[in-house]
């Protein structure tokens, strides 16, 4: 499987740029893909919600909404899977979650964060977590999805080991400063990344509307058994080409 690892840049809170990074990706990519992978709430950006629901409902999208109907019709006609990250709302509930579509513009799976780092303390109970991880079937292949925080929890990594997935895909929102990053952070992403899987695949954003220093800067990585196979380096946007 050949799979596009998209450490692009997003907007918080700026669905029409996001949505069109994306559809742009799988336009310059799709013919070295079986299947790109973006970050974690990549849609609405990471730091999109106010944590007031009343606001926040408005800027969650339900799976069958017209923007992911775009996304899908757009995967269908660039024979390319897509997997990607949003904030997700079914019926009065939010998620951090991970969708994944087909290259034939089907819903493939839709992992729910397990981890609740995601969301601030203030946030109220409309504010969810999913309650388990699985894996999925695609083009022969056996794969999980957990996000970001999900894997530094011993239990949860533990879970996702024994799931004994052929390909972990591990979508982040980070932000170290890259520089601390790329010299020594990455070493013990790739580390904690043998704890949840043989096969995993690390995938960040970058933050374009803020400029603090430590803020998510991208990168992608490779990670097999503890040590990093392929990757690019955060500070910048880049894609990452990995085949399996």
């Amino acid at each position: 499987m050949n799979i596009v690892l998209a450490a692009v840049g997003f907007k918080n809170g700026d669905i029409k740029y996001n949505k069109e990074k994306i559809c742009k990706i799988i336009s310059e990519c799709n013919d070295k893909a079986d299947i790109i992978v973006f970050g974690e709430t990549f849609l609405q950006g990471f730091d999109a919600l106010s944590w007031n629901y009343e606001k926040d409902k408005s800027i969650a999208i339900e799976l069958e909404s017209p923007i992911i109907e775009d996304i899908r019709k757009l995967a269908k006609e660039k024979h390319t899977a897509i997997c990607f990250g949003l904030v997700e709302k079914d019926k009065d509930s939010l998620y951090s979650s991970q969708l994944t579509i087909g290259a034939n513009g089907d819903i493939v799976d839709v992992f729910r964060r397990v981890s609740e780092g995601w969301k601030e303390s203030c946030a109220d109970a409309h504010y969810k977590e999913g309650d388990s991880f699985h894996t999925f079937e695609y083009l022969n292949t056996k794969i999980s999805i957990g996000l970001c925080g999900d894997f530094w929890d011993e239990e949860y990594a533990s879970h996702m080991k024994a799931l004994d997935a052929d390909m972990v895909i591990w979508p982040v929102y980070t932000d170290f400063n890259f520089d601390e990053w790329n010299t020594t952070v990455k070493y013990e992403y790739a580390e904690q990344a043998a704890n949840c899987g043989n096969k995993v695949l690390y995938v960040n954003s970058v933050c374009l509307d803020r400029d603090e220093h430590e803020i998510a800067r991208g990168g992608a990585a490779f990670f097999e058994e503890g040590k990093i196979i392929k990757e690019t380096p955060s500070g910048k946007e880049s894609v990452l080409y990995v085949s399996l």
